[in-house]
């Protein structure tokens, strides 16, 4: 931030799956307009005369290959629009540590995979920065109360962009749900991504898993709306098409008409297909969190993804893949669309922006930067107008639980005795339930 002008500055680290279509898109928007326009999507437009001056600077770009050259794509990118902007493409297994300390960001974007999220945000905390980061926050609850600590310590904002919490649909069932449907006795939440994600996407696939990846969206939009706490956690998963993916895949390509040899993976990919996990929660309700990254192409949306309550006094359900948009292109079958997503408009004399819940979490992070950094206010004051890396501490811990939950449960049965291990989860610890073999 600038002495002189209300200016923020931001690193991005990362190329992301949703670079172009949503976080690349939406800082141009902010850098063309600031974040002003976005705050009637998280209910925070009052403040828009307070923001609408500060201006949004992306100044750096870092992947972890040059040889690949994705943060010069980027950079490129935003050349196109931007033409007399100044920002520079870096690269390195650690590319954040040079961009803190040469380019001095005011907030690090991290977009990294999921178990590379904790070291630069630590890193940008003892650096000065304030940090937006993609789910998950961390995969570890040593990791996570690491990052709340330094946090709280410096002063600084870490937001997390959990955009589900933000998708109108979901908000208003979600708002309304205890009102309206009572107490809940239980939750139903099913996230697919397509098997591009896991085999094709995604080189790190091996060191996360589907609930890890994606879960921890509907964990978050539970937690945050209904005020639960987890208290036990038992999951299972299946390990069938991506463990033997290198005989799989020429099943795949056969029934597709094309050569096995041009898949980018042909290996064996040691991870799950699904893991399916179910909390019981502190006041009783129980929360099932089925999640894969093995859904078709051929599927009709980009995801298969949705959520329901069962209530004492009536029930809720968003199908966020189905919104009621269908189309049939030849060469492209029947899909469906969802552009409360990342929907596009390009008005007349205008140029092309992105809207929706996608651009609204991102918005909300940007948001409480500007009210610390620029109007000063105090975290106390910005409270959890967006969600915290604080409010992220019980999703991690019910991933965490989880991955180690399924893994032994997976051993367990290849050995002939069941599924029998859970989990019991303290403000303190994670205790391993498992019986002696």
């Amino acid at each position: 931030m600038t002495a002189s002008k209300r200016t923020i500055d931001v690193a991005i680290i990362g190329g992301g799956m949703f670079f172009d279509d949503i976080i690349g898109q939406t800082f141009k928007d902010f850098m063309r307009g600031g974040i002003a326009g976005a705050l009637n999507s998280i209910g925070m437009s009052h403040m828009a005369a307070d923001v609408a001056d500060v201006e949004i600077r992306v100044c750096a770009v870092g992947t972890r290959s040059e040889k690949s050259g994705t943060a010069g794509r980027i950079v490129q990118w935003f050349s196109e629009d931007f033409p007399d902007g100044k920002i520079d493409a870096c690269y390195g297994d650690a590319v954040w540590k040079d961009i803190l300390a040469t380019h001095k960001p005011d907030v690090l974007f991290v977009a990294t995979p999921d178990h590379v999220h904790a070291e630069p945000i630590l890193d940008a905390l003892d650096a000065g920065c304030d940090v937006i980061t993609e789910k998950p926050l961390c995969l570890t609850t040593s990791e996570a109360d690491q990052i709340i600590a330094k946090a709280h310590a410096a002063g600084r904002i870490v937001a997390v962009d959990m955009h589900k919490r933000y998708d109108p649909f979901v908000r208003e069932m979600m708002s309304k749900a205890p009102e309206q449907y009572g107490p809940i006795n239980r939750v139903r939440t099913v996230l697919e991504e397509p098997l591009e994600v896991s085999t094709d996407i995604f080189a790190w696939a091996e060191q996360s898993n589907p609930f890890a990846y994606v879960g921890c969206h509907w964990l978050d939009v539970v937690h945050h709306y209904l005020g639960v706490k987890p208290v036990t956690v038992f999951a299972t998963g299946q390990k069938n098409l991506l463990l033997n993916w290198d005989e799989h895949h020429k099943e795949i390509a056969r029934r597709r008409g094309v050569d096995p040899s041009t898949f980018k993976r042909q290996h064996a990919i040691k991870t799950w297909d699904s893991v399916d996990v179910a909390v019981t929660y502190d006041n009783g309700m129980r929360g099932d969190y089925n999640n894969n990254w093995i859904n078709p192409a051929e599927f009709e949306g980009a995801v298969n993804q949705e959520i329901e309550l069962y209530g004492i006094y009536g029930r809720g359900y968003v199908d966020q893949q189905d919104r009621g948009y269908r189309e049939a292109i030849i060469g492209d079958g029947s899909r469906t669309r969802n552009p409360s997503f990342g929907g596009r408009i390009h008005h007349i004399g205008g140029e092309l922006e992105i809207f929706g819940y996608g651009k609204a979490s991102i918005a909300a992070g940007m948001l409480a930067v500007i009210r610390r950094r620029i109007l000063g206010e105090s975290l106390e004051a910005i409270g959890d107008s967006y969600p915290t890396a604080a409010s992220q501490r019980d999703v991690v811990r019910v991933i965490e639980a989880a991955s180690v939950v399924a893994e032994k449960n997976y051993a367990h049965f290849e050995a002939g005795r069941g599924t029998p291990v859970t989990a019991l989860l303290s403000d303190s610890e994670i205790q391993i339930i498992e019986p002696k073999s």
